[in-house]
């Protein structure tokens, strides 16, 4: 690049054709336009007439002037002047540009294409090869380094990933082609990830190395589990932007449905953290689709929402037959206490709380269900039924005629020092790991004395989800219509186990009941999918939707990894759950030793060639209508 002053040119050599203006210039001058022929008789009067004022004298200074004008912008035009601009090494050696591609690159990824396209455009002119690192984690191999033409349109078809920037894992055997004089431009993120700083080392020690940070700042939200889940909004600024809730309207379009203001900012290495409380209704929370940033479009300032964040109704049906200095004792009490921090709960009667329309109804120690038709057409509608053994139902002389049961039980049930007597109290077994309990730690301690058994059937194995130390079952379940059957085979209080007053049981009713109104799958599905993750909306780097077609399922452990190449943010099934992968979360700002640090990457030059070629063209048409104006006068003074 030759600098002049302020301005730049990519290709200097074209402006020694502004050596051959005073040439054109005398030819304009010794050429002028040919002159209209008139015949007229008395021609051969004017035979031997010598003109002392030749024609080319008499074309005006000023249309001279235009015609040279207008040639002097487009040999302008055509070296490629740019105003102010930025400083790099394109041009004195090949060229090595490093591109930050993850979710946080999104927000300004046009200006990042430019700048990258004006480095090469600079290569190319200079003659120098060029290799292009898009660190989203699919770069594999030593980087080619060729023509800089040939590597523009795979860089303006580049879009960012939706998963944090990744960097090839050996530096040294990336750059194993890189010639010697490597020039780099790296244009960053503004985050520091892993590998960076191991990648900035092996530049620096071969190259000179210009690194282009974004000028805004980056933010994510991540969601804070707890009780009463909330938001967290990061920012590597300080400014509070608000959290805006989107989700479906009752004609099923998506939009706004509330706007969340962050709370108490904290700040931590250069980073400044909101906690965003979503106090909203159930009704409107329920229908929360994604939560987004506003005014940032990254796939991590987005958080999809999933079966975690929703509320869902609970119905606890039945009497309460423990008096109010025996509330250890109610069949209720514990199942309020495991519930009540994360759904909404109803109680009353069953024909009650069938009118409120819950997702879940739960029944302990209920029976004589065939009297209550009501019910069953909620079930097959898709609501979720979970019921608990008790004194009553063992007591029960038609229990194997119950209704609403999953699987066909035995009278009198089965207890320490009985008939039928254990011995000592049976633990729980570990859970599948192709049911819905899958990945829940059994505490050592947590033991059952007494259940309601099952009778012997081919497809008990099958419905049970939940099984004792010796194999029998726990907790059963079944598919009727669009909804669930779920039994466990012991109290709801401490009376036949201590199962009740374990954090393992607030852990298993939390499972099922986020598996409410959920699809209804067969058993043999939910085996075969249990394992893996199936895909079902993706989001891109900008924080769009996108349907998830051509992608695989993922694996349980890479799916507990986070979003990764194969693995994109967005919503995924795993058997009847709904779980959302989300972008956002923890970030740190990068710092840049040793390294140029280039300023104003969004406007790093103001490119002339397309005012010159366009002042040319205003030029050329003065040019015409002067001409024009100049042979209608002659023609008229002929006349």
């Amino acid at each position: 690049m030759l600098l002049i002053g302020p301005i730049g040119f990519l290709t200097p050599w074209i402006l020694a054709a502004l050596a051959a203006l005073p040439v054109l210039w005398l030819i304009l001058r010794a050429m002028p336009p040919s002159p209209r022929l008139v015949r007229f008789p008395g021609t051969r009067l004017l035979l031997g007439l010598k003109d002392p004022h030749p024609v080319a004298r008499h074309t005006p200074w000023w249309l001279l002037l235009l015609r040279v004008l207008a040639i002097a912008a487009l040999i302008l035009g055509f070296a490629g002047p740019v105003w102010k601009p930025s400083p790099d090494q394109a041009g004195q050696g090949p060229l090595l540009v490093v591109m930050d591609a993850g979710w946080a690159a999104a927000p300004d990824w046009p200006q990042r294409q430019a700048r990258a396209l004006r480095a090469l455009d600079r290569a190319a002119a200079a003659g120098q090869p060029a290799a292009l690192l898009v660190a989203d984690g699919t770069a594999t191999g030593a980087l080619p380094f060729l023509p800089a033409t040939e590597l523009a349109a795979q860089l303006r078809a580049l879009r960012p990933a939706a998963w944090e920037t990744r960097y090839p894992p050996d530096p040294q055997a990336a750059l194993a082609e890189a010639p010697a004089g490597l020039s780099v431009l790296w244009l960053s993120d503004g985050l520091d990830h892993p590998g960076r700083a191991e990648w900035l080392a092996a530049l620096s020690g071969r190259s000179s190395v210009t690194v282009v940070p974004p000028e805004g700042a980056q933010q994510t939200l991540e969601l804070v589990a707890g009780d009463q889940p909330a938001l967290r909004l990061r920012s590597t600024g300080t400014a509070a932007p608000e959290v805006l809730a989107i989700g479906l309207d009752p004609q099923g379009m998506p939009r706004e449905l509330a706007r969340l203001k962050p709370g108490e900012s904290a700040q931590d290495r250069g980073v400044t953290s909101w906690l965003v409380p979503i106090d909203l209704p159930s009704e409107l929370r329920n229908r929360i689709t994604r939560f987004e940033i506003e005014g940032q479009a990254s796939a991590g300032a987005v958080l999809l929402a999933d079966d975690s964040l929703r509320r869902r109704k609970v119905a606890l049906a039945g009497d309460d037959r423990a008096g109010e200095g025996q509330r250890l004792l109610s069949p209720l009490h514990y199942l309020r206490r495991a519930l009540a921090p994360t759904t909404d709960l109803i109680e009353g009667g069953l024909g009650d709380v069938l009118q409120a329309a819950p997702d879940v109804i739960v029944l302990a120690d209920q029976i004589g269900l065939a009297e209550e038709p009501g019910l069953r057409e909620w079930v097959e509608g898709g609501g979720l039924l979970i019921r608990f053994a008790g004194p009553r139902m063992a007591a029960s002389e038609r229990l194997a005629e119950e209704p609403l049961l999953p699987v066909r039980l035995r009278a009198g049930g089965r207890d320490v020092g009985g008939a039928l007597a254990w011995g000592e109290p049976r633990s729980v077994a570990p859970f599948a790991a192709d049911g819905p309990f899958a990945g829940l730690s059994v505490p050592n301690d947590t033991t059952v004395r007494a259940q309601l058994l099952a009778e012997p059937a081919p497809d008990l194995a099958d419905r049970s989800i939940a099984r004792l130390s010796d194999g029998t079952p726990l907790v059963t379940r079944t598919v009727l219509g669009q909804g669930q059957l779920v039994l466990f085979h012991t109290t709801a209080n401490a009376e036949w186990s201590n199962l009740a007053i374990s954090g393992l049981f607030v852990e298993m009713l939390d499972r099922l009941v986020r598996s409410a109104r959920a699809s209804a799958a067969a058993p043999e599905a939910d085996r075969a999918e249990q394992p893996f993750w199936l895909p079902e909306l993706v989001l891109d780097g900008f924080g769009r939707t996108t349907e998830a077609e051509g992608l695989a399922p993922v694996a349980a452990a890479d799916f507990a990894r986070g979003p990764a190449p194969g693995a994109p943010a967005g919503l995924y099934r795993g058997g009847e759950r709904v779980a959302a992968l989300n972008a956002g979360g923890p970030m740190a700002p990068a710092d840049w030793p040793g390294a140029r640090i280039e300023r104003g990457a969004q406007a790093p030059g103001l490119d002339l060639r397309g005012w010159l070629v366009a002042l040319a063209a205003v030029l050329f048409a003065l040019d015409a209508l002067g001409s024009a104006w100049l042979a209608r006068g002659r023609q008229g003074a002929m006349a």
